[in-house]
């Protein structure tokens, strides 16, 4: 272990590794369905099977790694050289991902992109399990650990901005044929790339992991069930399932939405919700050390459900500025859901080690990483076969820019409703029974950090840990 205090640039080298976490996962949900049913020309059902295939891969792989790292003992930890490795792989299996390859046979077409997003997602499980349990282990201070998590969270939203309307200009511009298909590809590849490679690399040769490691029980597969017996990070599960799917849902469908339904640029609509967000971001970050994350969570989730409808019945003919309203009072109102997810995580940690009385942050951030990488896959899912079963017309050489009928209008519409809409609900209505607060989950790491060292509890500790685990365990 090792016990110095964290350092503001190594604070910055660790969060900059989000560049990734929030940047590879937005363009993956924004652009690949629509690259590969107007790009590759792969139908939008098929294509959502063969990605929804692949996901079934991370629901082995995602959580065999957070244990895998739990059990991982080198000169320079547990966590950084699975990141290394990952980095270093990061861009061939972005160039292997995104390769325009041309290949005429509809089966071969399906297998080189089933394999390819196989790759991709076993290099993605290295670096993104074993960096969101290194996020509780960077620092053993709570008033740090805020710092550096909220820290990567400023990273990450920057990313996300930055990957959400660059990408899609770009395929935009491919769309109206100012930009070719070897141009949009190098630089997906090679400058994207190498923004996420770099601070991955960084992070393996200059950070530091300060948790204790403790011997963990053997291995086996029903240790990746253990911290889902915990009530308070069961909870959390159900918030971050419901934020990520819902924001996968609403991104992936919203280039299909501006060309077909609303005839809008979709840079502008995403430029809006995310702009909306990053103006609330001092403010959430001003209130998270002394309110409730739950209730930062919460707070703005019936405005989103109102906001969703809306923008799922706005009529076609309708004036942009409008519905652009609409997009920005959504995003005001899902800004504390966005942000809160990884937020709450290291508290929700400390709940498991207080019931289990064993630090398994790896199995935890395993749980965490296949819930995200597993929602982008059933929203691409859902979507796909939305759009197949209303009868969307795929692009091909002899229809480029086909007219869809009514009915795949009235999928794309559907989509909103049911991802903003409907999965909000159920995440307001658990958010408002998770009362963990600042004060309390300061408490359960100093009864922690206690049993770590061998102290008992004091009769009144005896009693607080007691209190907690029937509150939230």
């Amino acid at each position: 272990m090792n016990t110095s205090e964290i350092k503001v640039k190594e604070r910055f080298i660790f969060a900059l590794g989000d560049l990734y976490g929030g940047g590879g996962q937005t363009i993956i949900g924004v652009l690949y369905l629509v690259f590969i049913t107007n790009v590759i020309g792969i139908g939008p059902g098929i294509a959502g099977t063969m990605i929804m295939i692949s996901k079934a891969w991370d629901a082995i792989n995602d959580p065999l790694m957070g244990m895998i790292t739990d059990r991982t003992k080198t000169k320079i930890g547990r966590r950084r050289p699975y990141i290394l490795i990952g980095g270093i792989l990061l861009i061939p299996a972005l160039a292997l991902l995104w390769l325009p390859h041309g290949f005429e046979n509809s089966a071969v077409k399906v297998i080189y992109m089933l394999t390819t997003y196989l790759f991709y997602y076993t290099v993605n499980t290295l670096i993104a399990v074993p960096y969101s349990a290194f996020s509780t282990e960077i620092t053993n201070d709570f008033i740090e650990r805020n710092k550096v998590n909220l820290t990567r969270l400023i990273f990450s939203m920057t990313a996300t901005a930055i990957c959400t309307l660059i990408p899609t200009m770009l395929f935009e511009s491919y769309t109206a044929g100012t930009l070719s298909i070897m141009g949009f590809y190098t630089i997906m590849v090679l400058v994207f790339g190498s923004v996420f490679t770099v601070p991955l690399i960084l992070i393996g040769f200059f950070t530091k992991e300060r948790t204790p490691y403790e011997q963990v029980e053997k291995f086996h597969v029903r240790g990746f069930l253990k911290p889902l017996s915990v009530k308070g990070f069961r909870k959390l599960v159900v918030l971050y399932i419901c934020q990520a799917l819902a924001l996968d849902m609403a991104s992936a469908v919203v280039i299909y939405y501006g060309l077909y339904v609303v005839n809008i640029s979709s840079t502008i609509f995403l430029g809006t919700f995310l702009g909306m967000q990053l103006l609330m971001f001092p403010l959430l970050y001003k209130l998270v050390s002394t309110v409730s994350k739950t209730k930062i969570y919460a707070y703005g989730l019936p405005l989103t459900i109102l906001m969703s409808i809306g923008i799922a019945l706005f009529p076609s003919g309708g004036q942009p500025i409008f519905l652009y309203i609409l997009v920005g009072l959504a995003a005001l109102g899902f800004s504390g859901a966005q942000l809160m997810s990884w937020i709450i995580f290291p508290d929700a940690v400390d709940l498991v080690e207080l019931k289990l009385k064993e630090r398994n942050t790896g199995v935890c951030s395993g749980v965490m990483t296949f819930i995200r990488t597993a929602s982008s896959a059933l929203a691409i899912f859902i979507i796909g076969w939305v759009l197949e079963l209303t009868g969307f017309i795929t692009p091909s050489t002899l229809i480029p820019e086909p007219t869809q009928p009514s009915s795949a209008i009235f999928g794309i519409r559907f989509i909103f409703i049911l991802g903003l809409g409907f999965l909000m609900l159920i995440a307001y209505l658990v958010s408002r029974t998770f009362k963990l607060t600042p004060t309390i989950s300061k408490d359960i790491k100093i009864l922690n950090e206690k049993l770590a060292l061998n102290q008992p509890w004091t009769t009144e500790e005896q009693v607080r840990a007691d209190g907690y685990l029937k509150e939230f365990c």
